[in-house]
């Protein structure tokens, strides 16, 4: 504003502060403009000049008293300024400030723009300067103190407002494991948007704010002090509430908050040091170094506990159908987690996962092979599918039917393959190596399925026993070939009935399983309805041979076809069959 190298006389100066100090304080220089304002800080600084080379006997008290009306003055138009400039911007946002504080209590419409929060401007140039040169006249007189000091009073209530209007007032330390997961989740998106909005805009403004108005004035620390004073509480309880929940020991199941929490203050790390870099805000800084660090941590116990978990999960098989189980779902679900977060968990799982969970040794081939060929976070990844593996086993066991235990690990390590087999980074995290043996474990189920139930049937087809010798002479026995013939009749109707209830999600391997039996079932069926009709027919006995007939109550086109179409229900997916991972809990 020009304030240097006035040419007013020293009486000139004198009546220009006088008549302002006869003014009433509301009325301020500033509102009459440059000219004016410019005017009356040349005028003081013309006194405090004059003052310093003064006879110090003559005109020490005039000039004493002169300087005192002009700091009191600047003081006040200083505080009066600024708390204009405070109070038309929350008078300006009051209505947003309402408007989305409403908004955020419905976690149905969580959804704002945290620019709204901060969507003002830092004051104008003009007020800016004004501020400033305000500032210097203050230090110039030894009172830049005073400056400080009513700069702090007001600036840092409007900061402290401002903030609350993100309603983070409530998120206390103790509070964390009270809330539910629905209401700690919409806060810590809430959280979320509060830390971005106060970094990138409120606490960046202040920092640049107090460095315009003082920055190399009594001390280059000085727009520092001011910035840390005015921000310091609301960066405190910002950030308090990030520290509480890394010490909040949250279920694995929460790991995507978690993680989503994490990138978060690791995307605004940089941000907060080079905001708060001076030494007196040294607290901050390790405070959030500290916080990432737990959080890091945290991922890693996480990971561990839901491998902990997985292999001791409890659940009981709620139908007899074979279907695909809700564990299965989810702990593939939680795979997808991981390749969804890939980048950040490789950075922060470097620890090779360990052989013992709990008080259970995992087979050591399942990893053994593959040490050498995955990344850390990969072989976890192995490890998890492994363990969900043993633990549908133990599942398995529970079917009184044999058959259908099989049905059930080949239902659900299929469905661990597709999912494997849809992703392609999932592919490449668990390699073709181990996609490859999972792939035999499905093959391994659906023989011993067909084993188990073909069996029965194959067994009904034996020549064995039906044969009598007479008159040394071996010939069918008709009662023999009735009695076998009503048995395979018996046995592929409780099979038909029974397996025509379970499931087969995968229509590729449903038509599989339906072929595979037709070729293990139908070349002997055919071979011994051949045999031994063509025998019957053969005899002179026709009134049994009509009766034996009877018995054959299954052709080959009909045996074929009732495979073809009543074994197995193709069970059909909805999307809401699919539970969000941290909606499932394991041992439920």
């Amino acid at each position: 504003m020009g304030i240097v190298g006035s040419s007013q006389s020293l009486q000139s100066a004198i009546e220009v502060v006088s008549n302002w100090d006869s003014q009433p304080k509301e009325r301020l220089i500033f509102d009459f403009g440059r000219e004016e304002v410019k005017k009356y800080l040349q005028a003081v600084v013309k006194i405090l000049q004059q003052s310093s080379s003064a006879d110090q006997n003559t005109n020490n008290n005039e000039h004493k008293n002169i300087i005192s009306m002009s700091i009191t003055r600047l003081k006040n138009e200083f505080r009066a300024v600024l708390t204009r400039q405070t109070e038309s911007v929350m008078a300006s946002n009051s209505a947003t400030g309402t408007e989305l504080s409403s908004s955020i209590t419905d976690s149905t419409s969580y959804q704002f723009r945290y620019e709204d929060f901060v969507a003002y401007e830092l004051p104008n140039a003009e007020v800016i300067r004004y501020l400033r040169s305000i500032a210097e006249t203050m230090h110039s007189s030894g009172h830049l103190d005073d400056c400080i000091e009513v700069y702090k009073s007001v600036r840092r209530p409007f900061v402290d407002a401002i903030f609350k209007r993100f309603r983070l007032d409530e998120l206390k330390v103790g509070d964390i494991k009270k809330f539910l997961w629905e209401e700690l989740k919409m806060k810590i998106e809430r959280w979320i948007q509060a830390a971005r909005a106060c970094t990138k805009y409120l606490f960046k403004r202040e920092k640049q704010f107090a460095a315009q108005v003082f920055s190399q004035l009594g001390g280059s620390s000085v727009d520092e002090e001011c910035f840390l004073y005015v921000a310091k509480n609301a960066a405190v309880s910002l950030f308090s509430f990030a520290e509480s929940l890394s010490l909040s020991h949250q279920s694995s199941e929460r790991l995507e908050k978690i993680l989503i929490l994490y990138e978060e203050m690791l995307s605004l790390k940089q941000d907060v040091n080079a905001l708060f870099q001076s030494e007196s805000a040294k607290d901050i800084r390790n405070g959030i170094a500290a916080t990432l660090s737990r959080l890091e941590d945290e991922v890693r116990r996480m990971l561990t506990d839901f491998e902990n978990a997985v292999l001791n999960e409890i659940s009981t098989i709620r139908d007899d159908g074979g279907r695909v189980h809700p564990l299965t779902k989810h702990v593939m679900g939680y795979a997808n987690l991981i390749v969804k977060y890939r980048r950040i968990l490789e950075r922060l799982i470097v620890s090779r996962p360990s052989m013992i969970l709990g008080d259970r040794n995992v087979i050591e081939s399942e990893l053994q092979d593959l040490r050498s060929q995955l990344s850390t976070l990969g072989l976890h990844l192995v490890l998890i599918i492994a363990v969900l593996q043993l633990n549908l086993e133990n599942k398995s066991n529970y079917f009184k039917d044999p058959a259908l235990g099989y049905l059930f690990m080949m239902n659900n390590v299929n469905y661990i393959v597709q999912k494997i087999a849809g992703s392609r980074e999932l592919q490449e995290m668990i390699g073709a190596d181990y996609l490859k043996k999972l792939n035999g474990n499905v093959e391994g189920a659906m023989t011993k399925y067909q084993d188990g139930t073909c069996s029965r049937l194959l067994t009904c087809l034996r020549d064995e026993g039906l044969y009598v010798s007479r008159c040394f002479a071996s010939r069918v026995s008709v009662s023999a070939l009735r009695n076998r013939m009503e048995t395979f009749n018996t046995v592929f109707e409780e099979i038909r009935l029974l397996q025509s209830k379970w499931e087969v999600q995968s229509s590729s391997l449903q038509e599989e399983l339906r072929t595979s039996m037709l070729k293990k079932l139908m070349p002997a069926y055919e071979r011994f309805l051949r045999k031994f009709s063509s025998h019957i027919e053969s005899g002179k006995q026709r009134k049994i041979s009509i009766q034996l007939k009877i018995h054959v109550k299954y052709s080959v086109k009909d045996l074929e076809a009732l495979i073809m179409t009543n074994l197995f229900v193709r069970h059909q997916q909805t999307p809401s069959s699919e539970v969000p991972v941290e909606n499932f809990h394991l041992g439920a």
